[in-house]
């Protein structure tokens, strides 16, 4: 004997087969930068029925409904549909819902999913993908000597400290030195944690560095930079860069010139009696050098 409801199951066995609707792509924008708008489209394929309704979710919370003809967008937090643009961007689309979100905040990441459901067999299929929402700074980051070191203030020997800080920005940016476009050595330089307020952080990086003859031969002076920087799934932000220029007290001695490891004899010749003997040399030719 045939159980009941056998026969109900067979048909709709042969309903799903004969006719479907399919998700074939879903786009999400994988970065967005706070503030922006975000657009989303939801791909879908029509195999032998039609569409009944089209849903966006993010989270487990539904924000978008599109049951042909109309749309309707619900509350959610962080979540602000541009019900307008929508409906002007779907006014000619067909296999395509596209979904316009309006100043995105960082309460807007998450997994956003779209789910269509067939009008006869009511079958169901979703794809869904991830959003990241940064806040980028505002402005390049700031460099403030430490105390004691003046920009316009300093001497072969000395040591020099700066510090770097972030405008707030999330995720935290991350922070480089460079003395004359070079990347300093990596002792040189302390990182400290960084200050949330809100969500967004500011970052603080310390270098210290001696002022060696062969930063400022020839008198000229020493250019720092700190370069913040953001890491996303796309890899990094722009640069963001400043720049502090430091200048030596006085001309370099002629002494410092000479044992500078810039200079040309320093070079040329390696080793210190010879160096003290040609300087002792120069001397006595011309005393004004010395």
């Amino acid at each position: 004997m045939t159980r009941p409801g056998y026969h109900l199951s067979i048909l709709v066995l042969l309903l799903h087969a004969v006719t479907s609707i399919k998700v074939e792509k879903v786009k999400v924008p994988r970065v967005v930068r706070a503030g922006e708008s975000a657009r989303l489209e939801c791909l879908y394929q029509e195999d032998g029925d039609k569409l009944y309704s089209l849903k966006w979710w993010r989270g487990d919370d539904q924000f978008y409904q599109y049951v042909p003809p109309s749309r309707n967008a619900f509350p959610v937090n962080g979540v602000a549909v541009n019900l307008s643009a929508t409906s002007t961007l779907n006014s000619r689309s067909n296999g395509k819902e596209v979904v316009m979100l309006e100043r995105v905040g960082l309460d807007s990441a998450g997994v956003y999913k779209c789910e269509v459901m067939a009008d006869t067999s009511f079958q169901t299929e979703f794809r869904e993908a991830n959003m990241t929402v940064i806040y980028v700074p505002d402005g390049p980051p700031t460099i403030a000597p430490a105390l004691g070191t003046h920009s316009h203030n300093i001497t072969v020997g000395q040591r020099v400290t700066l510090r770097c800080s972030s405008r707030p920005a999330n995720p935290p940016p991350l922070l480089t030195w460079l003395i004359n476009g070079r990347h300093v050595n990596s002792s040189w330089v302390s990182v400290e944690s960084p200050v949330f307020q809100r969500d967004l952080a500011r970052v603080s990086s310390k270098l210290t560095f001696p002022v060696t003859p062969d930063l400022v031969v020839g008198g000229r002076g020493v250019e720092v930079t700190c370069i913040a920087t953001q890491a996303t799934r796309e890899g990094h932000t722009t640069p963001l860069r400043a720049s502090f220029p430091l200048h030596p007290s006085s001309p370099m001695s002629f002494w410092e010139r000479i044992f500078s490891s810039g200079s040309s004899l320093h070079h040329r010749c390696c080793h210190p009696p010879l160096l003290l003997l040609l300087a002792a040399l120069l001397c006595l030719l011309s005393p004004h050098l010395c």
